[in-house]
């Protein structure tokens, strides 16, 4: 049987169980122009694919609204923060959850004595005590350093934050950490900034002293940027908009590299996304979906997050 939270498909190999296979592969984009058009039929097409192979139901979590993703690399499991469950009937004190990838919650955490719109998340390999958070309501970073606990929520925790205004950010959603810097998806402003900083992460000057570089997301065919997450093996960035049924891979510069379409799976409105390796060479990508905002209907309880193998 399934484990809970997880829809079923057959096992495949390079995700840990319970994982699962959909049916058909999803054809990657051509970059011919970037994005120039719907793709052909998967078979007619070459180079990479992306095949979806499980489908994990937040709902069961807890977590109407999953937005942001990222893996955390101490204990191999995913995290997803929920920016939107404390404003429904179902918050029971947790908008943070920790799950193995196959998709079983093991942890949960409440944000909220700092936050209570944690958008998107992002850990640093190197010191996984350490949680990164944005907020687009409050247009600011929150970096949460659990206390002697090891929770993030708790009263020994150390926080500090900056804001992402100043730098030209008014949209702070998705959220990634590599090289020493932190990458933040503006998916009201449709550009990818990247925050590199020069001993603790303060902001930009004069506030702080980080450096700031932005590239722009609208040329990428990525209208509504809400998720970005960096891979190490690769050294590239991963991002995935609202409005568009695609990943796209670019360089940390933003030149783009290759695209992975998704419209063939039932993904509705891409919110968050993590990496992890996966076998034979394929790169896993966990996609969050929001589904119906509960804005539209304070009852929806439609989160889903989406895993595509992205074979080389």
């Amino acid at each position: 049987m399934p484990g809970r939270g997880v829809l079923p498909f057959p096992h495949v190999a390079g995700l840990p169980h319970p994982s699962r296979k959909a049916a058909a592969a999803v054809a990657v984009v051509a970059l011919a122009g970037l994005l120039p058009g719907p793709p052909g039929p998967a078979r007619a097409q070459t180079g990479p694919t992306a095949t979806l192979v499980a489908v994990i139901d937040t709902s069961a979590w807890g977590s109407p609204d999953p937005a942001g993703l990222a893996l955390r690399p101490a204990t191999d499991r995913l995290l997803a923060s929920d920016s939107e469950v404390d404003e429904t009937g179902r918050f029971r004190g947790a908008n943070l959850f920790e799950a193995r990838r196959s998709g079983s919650v093991r942890r949960s955490y409440d944000l909220t004595r700092f936050t209570d719109e944690p958008t998107g998340v992002a850990v640093n390999p190197r010191n996984p005590s350490v949680l990164y958070v944005s907020d687009d309501v409050e247009d600011r970073i929150f970096v949460v350093r659990a206390g002697p606990d090891g929770r993030w929520g708790t009263a020994d925790d150390r926080a500090t934050s900056f804001p992402t205004r100043p730098f030209g950010c008014r949209d702070p959603e998705g959220l990634a950490f590599g090289r020493r810097s932190l990458f933040i998806a503006d998916g009201e402003g449709t550009e990818v900034f990247r925050v590199r900083r020069r001993g603790a992460f303060d902001g930009a000057p004069p506030r702080g002293d980080d450096l700031v570089t932005r590239f722009d997301t609208s040329g990428l065919g990525l209208r509504d940027p809400e998720g970005v997450e960096f891979d190490p093996t690769s050294g590239h960035l991963f991002v995935v908009s609202r409005r568009d049924a695609v990943i796209v891979e670019v360089t940390l510069v933003g030149d783009a590299v290759r695209a992975y379409d998704l419209s063939g799976s039932a993904i509705d409105h891409p919110s968050g996304i993590a990496v992890a390796p996966g076998e034979g060479g394929a790169l896993l990508a966990y996609v969050s979906d929001r589904g119906l905002d509960n804005a539209v209907d304070p009852g929806e309880d439609d989160g889903r997050i989406y895993v595509f193998s992205l074979a080389p």
